[in-house]
């Protein structure tokens, strides 16, 4: 009797720790996505999330639209990828209230914000991110950084790498202090990877009504660590096709307006991701005249 006991007790404690072990092997990530009248782009992160990403679990798009015809375009968006939730920003002091949902009500720990213009460009494992995010006890995990990146396209101008230290194959350390524009900034909405009870304080805490205002009163609070992690190669590229909004002056190409985006859209188009993948951009942001192939 006591024997088959010990047994019980011995296999009882080896299956609590393979299911512990199983559900640390693959803790999954959120994404909040902010979106204004770019369903094409918008549909190209998407589809290159899709394609490229694995690891995610909820995804959220909080969304606005300057006419029917853009939210009949978000519909159709919503149609083809049905597993997103979609919410309707109807006025500036929905934005907090509707970023803050998207954030925090799902359970999972970590959470990625991105903006629509972001095209995943390489496969990304959210799972492996949020171990090595883990392990190194990080900041955040820069999706968006790499060796790649010599120039800033914000600030126009070169950009040195910061000193760098390698802790594992193909993964990069860096403290923020030490980098010079696009590597100074522990805050973005540029798909870095964060631990949710890290940033809730500040979310909650400050004031912001669209994402542009959210990322640089953010920016201005201080990080609870000092270092970040990013792989070799960023694994994201941002096409600033247009600026959708006048309060701050981002730099952009302004080559396609958002009504000859939404046309592309209407005729059934979208951007061809497959001739971005791996590409080499020299900075987070590129210039890059987009393939239209049909949907």
């Amino acid at each position: 009797m006591k024997k088959a006991l010990r047994n019980y007790i011995t296999y009882s404690a080896v299956l609590c720790m393979l299911l512990f072990v199983c559900c640390q092997a693959n803790k999954k990530a959120d994404m909040v996505i902010f979106s204004y009248d770019r369903p094409l782009q918008l549909y190209a992160l998407l589809e290159s999330m899709h394609a490229y990403s694995d690891g995610l679990q909820a995804v959220n798009v909080v969304f606005r639209v300057s006419s029917d015809r853009f939210l009949q375009a978000y519909q159709r968006v919503q149609t083809d990828f049905p597993g997103v939730d979609f919410l309707l920003q109807e006025s500036s002091n929905d934005f907090k209230p509707l970023t803050l949902k998207a954030t925090f009500e799902s359970p999972n720990e970590h959470v990625i914000f991105a903006v629509d213009d972001i095209i995943v460009k390489d496969f990304i494992d959210l799972s492996e991110c949020i171990d090595l995010l883990e392990k190194y006890n990080a900041w955040g995990f820069y999706l968006r950084l790499g060796r790649n990146l010599s120039r800033s396209y914000a600030c126009n101008r070169k950009q040195p790498l910061p000193p760098l230290v390698e802790l594992e194959s193909g993964v990069l350390k860096w403290h923020f202090s030490q980098g010079r524009c696009d590597w100074r900034y522990p805050h973005t909405v540029d798909m870095t990877l964060y631990k949710k009870s890290d940033i809730r304080t500040a979310l909650q805490g400050i004031n912001y009504k669209n994402p542009n205002e959210f990322e640089s009163i953010w920016a201005a609070k201080r990080p609870g660590r000092s270092f970040g992690l990013c792989f070799e190669h960023s694994k994201i590229v941002n096409v600033p096709l247009n600026r959708i909004q006048t309060v701050f002056c981002n730099r952009c190409m302004d080559s396609l307006s958002t009504q000859e985006l939404l046309a592309f859209f209407e005729q059934g188009k979208k951007i061809d991701i497959k001739a971005l993948f791996a590409v080499t951009n020299k900075s987070a942001h590129m210039d890059y005249r987009p393939i239209f192939v049909e949907r």
